[in-house]
């Protein structure tokens, strides 16, 4: 049993899915701890096993090998303590702004609809949208659907935030823009989050510590504590040498990859 501290424990994690009558291992003996109020990035190369690790954390995938424990217990399925982020904001269209945040409180019982509205509106200014309430999805930019996505996983205040590279799609300046909204955020509130990601920059910027995964099968190549003071930014030169850092770690093991740097 983990210490209670510890909110996300992986242990000999593998995996491998079956392709065309044979076995693909994607991840091979992944052990990592998080604790409570960390936030976390796991890095690697596309097709390293990255999303399908946080998948697994988040209940949605099966664990083949070794085993992953969250809040003391195995992982199996969802749980509400547990909200995920994806590549896409996956709003609801037929939603406006505001009700698609106080979707995300439906399972949060004894709350009056008017408690579940005055929730949604204090992430929606904590996100920067507390005027775009009555907007469509249509009418919003992609920087404004993350940040409608955001809104809706921090509202129903779960214990970890699992983020599947929220912010892949975008383009640099309003990458720049997220990340700083990320970091007030958490300052704020300190949850565990744990964030994949293929841009190095993005780790470093947001992170306290960056798990490199190597190509697949991934493995761990590195466990690197970010101890830079917050508020970052993509353009800070202490920010630039960490992720060189990281890129020649990855480099090492991988002969041929573009490592996004989202400058």
């Amino acid at each position: 049993m983990p210490e209670t501290n510890v909110k996300i424990c992986a242990s000999h994690v593998g995996k491998a899915f079956r392709r065309d009558h044979r076995f693909i291992k994607v991840l091979d003996d992944i052990s990592f701890s998080i604790q409570t109020g960390e936030f976390v990035a796991i890095l690697g190369p596309s097709g390293c096993g990255k999303s399908t690790l946080l998948n697994m954390v988040a209940g949605l995938e099966p664990c083949e090998e070794g085993h992953i424990i969250v809040n003391e217990y195995h992982t199996d399925q969802p749980e509400r303590h547990r909200m995920m982020m994806f590549q896409e904001a996956a709003l609801f269209p037929w939603y406006n702004v505001l009700g698609n945040v106080v979707y995300g409180l439906r399972f949060k019982k004894g709350l009056t609809n008017a408690e579940r509205k005055t929730i949604a509106l204090y992430y929606l200014r904590m996100v920067g949208l507390d005027h775009f309430e009555r907007a469509y999805v249509h009418e919003l930019s992609g920087g404004m659907k993350q940040r409608v996505a955001l809104a809706r996983a921090l509202a129903p205040n779960p214990q970890i935030l699992l983020m599947d590279e929220p912010f892949s799609a975008l383009d640099a300046l309003t990458c720049e823009q997220l990340y700083k909204d990320v970091q007030k955020i958490w300052n704020m509130q300190h949850k565990t989050v744990l964030l994949v990601t293929h841009n190095v920059r993005e780790a470093v910027v947001l992170t306290q510590r960056v798990i490199v995964l190597s190509q697949r099968p991934g493995k761990i190549l590195k466990d690197l504590p970010i101890q830079l003071p917050y508020p970052r930014s993509v353009h800070d030169v202490s920010v630039s040498a960490l992720a060189n850092e990281l890129i020649n770690v990855l480099h090492e093991k991988d002969d041929v990859y573009n490592y996004a740097s989202c400058t």
